[in-house]
């Protein structure tokens, strides 16, 4: 049950009326309105009008600073902030490399399952998009390693290395760097949306992020502010080679506009040097563990046997597997008209997905996610019965 809210994305209904699991945001909780209020506040405290002028085609040189010092400390990696450019988030960041490095017709490679969104922007630049398998340790980079040497060879491939969505699994490093390797070999840019490479959990060690691996100049890694503070925002970055990101920076879009919301830009540069965007960060870190250790409890409780779920190490969703041959679509319209729970169904993230559905535990607090669960194992028995 979405409609369209007043301020935000979808109208989400009340848990009386529907859990939705669909819902990959964050909770009103985790939207720090008192944090952008200050940062907003100091910034136009600055009384320099010049912050509204157009602005800068790679992001202005004090965001791009303050980002590469907030990154280095946290990648625990020297970030260059000659290597960043700002975006409009990853999904404006997706879009401007699909505009500026494809043409209509070219083939991408993406996992398989992914980001069901990322295919759906394929699709608006008219890719040809193959999907390669995952397993337990993240995308099969034998299997893509198979792919290439048959050919053709992409355009560029799109992975979700850390915390993956809709999985929940990381790369491992080994796999990272054959992954890289195969990305210079074969001469293919290797666009890589690490989103949550900030959110992993509390007690996880993050992985290497993917720009540590690029010794040839293949690799755009993409991050967001969208997870990390607000959505609303829409402040990303791209991190790449300058070769790279030059291509992107010649982009007619971005020198007519003079680059992308400045004024927004400012907002979180301030929110980094006044430390708040640190804490944000720790908060939400701890919530969405809590939360994830909640919805895990409350589905080991309550799933029927034979189907089993995925532990994630952070990011926003648990992968539900439904015993072979039953399909996650029909599950949906009993779940949601009957026992008043939704979530995704797996035939959006890939082909071989029917049997799959996802959850978000990030929109929910704990006894709200408890109900959720219940009901969707009431569904399922329901359903299998």
């Amino acid at each position: 049950i979405f409609k369209m809210g007043t301020y935000g994305q979808y109208d989400i209904p009340t848990v009386d009326v529907q859990v939705n699991f669909k819902v990959g945001q964050p909770a009103p909780s985790l939207l720090p309105l008192d944090t952008i209020r200050k940062a907003a506040i100091d910034k136009f405290g600055e009384d320099d009008p010049l912050f509204l002028q157009y602005g800068h085609i790679y992001g202005f040189p004090k965001f791009r600073a303050s980002l590469a010092k907030f990154l280095t400390e946290r990648y625990k990696h020297e970030v260059d902030p000659e290597m960043l450019m700002a975006t409009n988030g990853n999904t404006g960041g997706l879009a401007l490399i699909c505009s500026l490095f494809t043409k209509a017709g070219d083939l991408v490679y993406a996992e398989e399952p992914t980001y069901f969104l990322a295919k759906s922007i394929f699709k608006d630049y008219n890719l040809e998009c193959k999907q390669i398998p995952m397993d337990e340790e993240g995308l099969d980079v034998y299997a893509l390693e198979k792919a290439l040497e048959q050919g053709p060879v992409p355009k560029f491939m799109y992975v979700v290395p850390t915390a993956h969505n809709p999985t929940g699994r990381t790369l491992t490093p080994e796999r990272r760097e054959k992954l890289a390797m195969l990305s210079a070999k074969y001469g293919f840019i290797l666009v890589c949306d690490e989103v949550y490479q900030l959110l992993t959990f509390p007690h996880v060690p993050a992985p290497p992020p993917m720009f540590t691996y690029d010794k040839a100049g293949t690799i755009l890694a993409m991050g967001s502010f969208s997870k990390i503070l607000a959505p609303a925002l829409r402040v990303g970055w791209i991190q790449g080679s300058k070769k790279l990101l030059k291509k992107i920076a010649d982009c007619g879009q971005l020198d007519s506009s003079g680059g992308l919301n400045p004024v927004a830009f400012g907002i979180v540069q301030k929110a980094i040097d006044m430390g708040l965007q640190e804490s944000h960060l720790d908060q939400t870190r701890d919530t969405l563990w809590k939360r994830c250790e909640t919805l895990q409890n409350a589905l080991e409780k309550h799933l029927p046997e034979g189907t089993t779920f995925e532990r994630p190490q952070g990011g926003y969703f648990i992968l539900v597997k439904l015993p072979e041959g039953q399909i996650a679509a029909d599950l949906l319209a009993l779940a949601s008209e009957k026992h008043k729970v939704a979530f995704l169904p797996g035939g959006s993230f890939g082909e071989d997905m029917k049997n799959f559905l996802r959850l978000s535990f990030s929109y929910y607090d704990a006894d709200e996610l408890e109900i959720g669960a219940k009901r969707l194992s009431e569904a399922i028995s329901e359903y299998q019965a």
